[in-house]
């Protein structure tokens, strides 16, 4: 296909893969909630033909750019590498993080750089089929955090694939995580469409569904996100700006943080009064603090957190402390960079509008929140909701712009 009709074509084809998107996200977080990683794996392949080769990469990109490079430099000291004498097959190939990190980067990102060329006359039509489909799989997920995940197990049963009554609460949790993510931009799009009332709905739904199902870092990171969004709507720029020294802050100080609350008895007091599943979260922090210490510049190495045993169960349920142990200073410094940068654009945006401004800086700090709560830094499906949510919030962006809703005309996010 020649320039031309590459660019012909463009419109449609963009369009087709939003709407596609948008249709997918109550069935893959209903049914297989790991399988984000797959579908923004294949929306990036999808749009990727039409980026042209000059295209613009942004600050932040460049800097997970240089994370991923750290990354793939640490194997060398992690005793969590694989040689490439060891790469016999697909499965040992698919077991090296520091290779899929780069193949996720470009494939994340062609799917964030892709949709925001999104022409304006379909902008709308796909933010509010996002929405109506965050919409669908809230209402599923609040039924079954009602029920105890019924639905789900007479379904398991149906295709001859029973599931126990507690294994299936955990399965459906899952999406309790991408709801939390994407509620902002969602809720955002129904308010600019009219339908506030239905945003109320969605929330109850999606606390009802975490409350039900055990996801208390679903919770959590709602209830600092809602503060986060109250005060960039009140304060504007001056929330904004706050907020770029609060979301790099734990990348900075998390392991002096844990070893000093270990020191001073925090974390024995805390020991006698948490449930269970915080309890171990605690040894684990506590351990993995400790650890940091023996090399605090670079790092054990990465995926180093899986070859500690028991003490710590595949990651350490903390993104800034996985990120010290695994890549040291140098890796959490990037990070750290990254999200400060990312909070700086959101002070840009929020100085154009408070409302697309308090969307974006509370779908920014409920990532942050679930990641220092719950999950490994470089699970495929968490990277991939990440960029979810940031299609979700250009989507949420463009459309109010477009439409002169709230304050004044805003640029997509690149």
């Amino acid at each position: 296909m020649n320039s031309a009709s590459t660019w012909r074509y463009r419109d449609p084809w963009l369009g087709g893969v939003a709407y596609f998107l948008a249709a997918m996200i109550p069935l893959v977080g209903y049914l297989a909630p790991l399988g984000f990683a797959p579908l923004l794996a294949l929306t990036g392949l999808l749009v990727a033909p039409l980026l042209t080769r000059h295209q613009d990469i942004s600050p932040p990109a460049h800097v997970l750019v240089l994370l991923a490079l750290w990354a793939l430099i640490s194997l060398s000291w992690s005793p969590a590498s694989h040689g490439l004498n060891d790469i016999r097959n697909y499965g040992d190939l698919e077991a090296v993080t520091g290779l899929k990190l780069l193949l996720q980067l470009a494939l994340y990102g062609a799917a964030v750089a892709g949709l925001g060329y999104l022409p304006e006359d379909r902008v709308e039509r796909a933010g509010l089929a996002l929405a109506l489909g965050v919409v669908v799989l809230g209402l599923m997920i609040g039924i079954e955090g009602a029920s105890g995940a019924s639905l789900y197990q007479r379904l398991r049963e149906a295709t001859g694939d029973p599931i126990r009554p507690d294994l299936a609460k955990v399965k459906v949790s899952i999406a309790t995580y991408a709801l939390a993510l994407l509620f902002w931009p969602a809720a955002r799009i129904l308010a600019w469409r009219g339908w506030a009332g239905w945003s109320v709905i969605l929330l109850l739904a999606i606390i009802v569904g975490a409350w039900g199902l055990s996801s208390d870092a679903v919770l959590a990171a709602l209830a600092v996100g809602a503060v986060v969004w109250i005060a960039v709507r009140l304060a504007g720029r001056v929330a904004a700006g706050t907020l770029i020294a609060l979301v790099a802050a734990p990348f900075v100080f998390a392991p002096l943080l844990v070893l000093s609350g270990v020191q001073k008895g925090v974390f024995a007091a805390l020991h006698k009064l948490v449930p269970a599943s915080w309890d171990a979260r605690l040894d684990i922090w506590a351990f993995a603090a400790g650890n940091i210490q023996h090399h605090p510049l670079r790092g054990w190495g990465l995926d180093a957190s899986r070859t500690f045993g028991p003490a710590i169960p595949l990651h350490t349920h903390n993104a800034p402390l996985q990120i010290w142990l695994e890549l040291g200073a140098v890796g959490a410094a990037l990070v750290g960079v990254f999200f400060a940068w990312v909070a700086y654009g959101i002070l840009g945006l929020t100085a154009r509008s408070r409302g697309n401004g308090a969307m974006a800086a509370a779908a920014l700090t409920t990532y942050i929140v679930i990641g220092g709560l719950s999950f490994g830094v470089w699970q495929e499906w968490w990277l991939a909701l990440g960029a979810l949510t940031l299609i979700a919030c250009n989507l949420a962006t463009r459309a109010t712009a477009i439409s002169g809703f709230d304050e004044g005309e805003l640029a997509p996010l690149n």
